[in-house]
């Protein structure tokens, strides 16, 4: 019982301290601002939030497939984190926002999937040491069809 307690209470603090550093949102691009410059995937524009160890961050980016086929999602991970999964953010009613797992994540053909505060992100869980902005992370994310890529992103902060 104990730990059932414990394990709400964690996840009640992180759900809080994650919209607490969502409440602003930057612009996001359109797909007709963004020029698709390849033939395969490209990650452009990413960038991680500050957060404390033991506790969530999230990285933001931009996947362009210039391909001609819509490619999927398989995972992320990073060695700051113990689980990374791709979350959205959703309204539950009442003026209450929510967060859950995104489930699959395809990046159609010839567009540009945004991963922003307050939509989809990547989120990092049980961070194993504290990101501060001016640091900077590694994270790889592997697609269906393009395989895997290993990114290095700066952490800035949410008002950049």
């Amino acid at each position: 019982m104990i730990f059932k307690t414990t394990r709400i209470f964690l996840i009640a603090f992180l759900l809080i301290s994650f919209f607490s550093c969502t409440s602003e949102q930057t612009e996001s691009e359109s797909t007709e601002q963004i020029e698709l410059t390849s033939n395969g995937l490209e990650i452009t524009e990413a960038w991680a939030r500050p957060g404390r160890e033991g506790g969530v961050s999230a990285i933001y980016m931009n996947i362009l497939n210039g391909s001609s086929e819509s490619d999927t999602l398989i995972s992320l991970s990073s060695p700051v984190a113990g689980m990374v999964e791709v979350h959205e953010t959703y309204e539950q009613g009442e003026g209450m926002m929510g967060m859950r797992s995104a489930g699959t994540v395809v990046v159609p053909a010839r567009e540009n999937l945004s991963l922003e505060p307050g939509g989809l992100h990547a989120m990092l869980m049980q961070l194993n040491r504290e990101l501060v902005e001016g640091d900077s992370l590694e994270y790889t994310v592997e697609f269906r069809k393009a395989g895997e890529m290993t990114l290095t992103v700066p952490v800035q902060p949410m008002n950049r």
